[in-house]
């Protein structure tokens, strides 16, 4: 039987595919408010701090129609983060789904960074009408350009050519 589950529900999932490899971040259920300024709340707790100030780069309040998504983050400390590359670069620290970030100012002066991720289709399960299995697929730069909302202007999120994504091995050695 096909269950259709609500788009914030499908948002918590792919926060929680982006992270799920990475053991300082951990992505709670949704859970129904009772009051307040959301209906719905979203709490990821992060073991490392420099990530903590790093993923304030999340939305607060993830809006969907009338719906409001209340993300919480957890830490011991609070404090500011640096540039927006250093901010992607402590976000995706040691998660192997990031092939590597680039920080480049363009002819005009411009600062634009570019989270690069591996070639690599990620899937979860997620109830909708688009696959009748309940499989979601896709790649981390549709999900964090998704999860990210990035209203931060020359921040972009793309995916490494397969012939130039470094394996594992070769991040390791270089």
């Amino acid at each position: 039987m096909l269950k259709l589950e609500a788009p914030w529900y499908s948002f918590a999932n792919k926060l929680k595919v982006l992270f799920e490899r990475d053991s300082d971040i951990s992505v709670g259920d949704v859970v129904k408010l009772d009051g307040g300024e959301a209906q719905y709340c979203l709490n990821i707790e992060v073991r490392n701090h420099e990530k903590f100030l790093a993923l304030r780069a999340l939305p607060s309040i993830k809006q969907f129609g009338n719906v409001k998504l209340a993300i919480v983050l957890y830490d011991e400390q609070n404090a500011n983060a640096g540039s927006d590359a250093a901010l992607y670069e402590t976000i995706f620290k040691g998660n192997p789904i990031l092939n590597d970030i680039k920080d480049v100012v363009d002819f005009t002066g411009a600062r634009h960074v570019y989270v690069e991720f591996v070639p690599e289709v990620l899937q979860f399960f997620d109830d909708n009408l688009q696959d009748y299995n309940g499989n979601w697929s896709g790649i981390a730069e549709d999900i964090a350009r998704d999860v990210f909302d990035n209203e931060v202007r020359g921040v972009h999120f793309c995916t490494a050519d397969v012939k130039q994504a470094a394996k594992p091995a070769e991040k390791a050695l270089g």
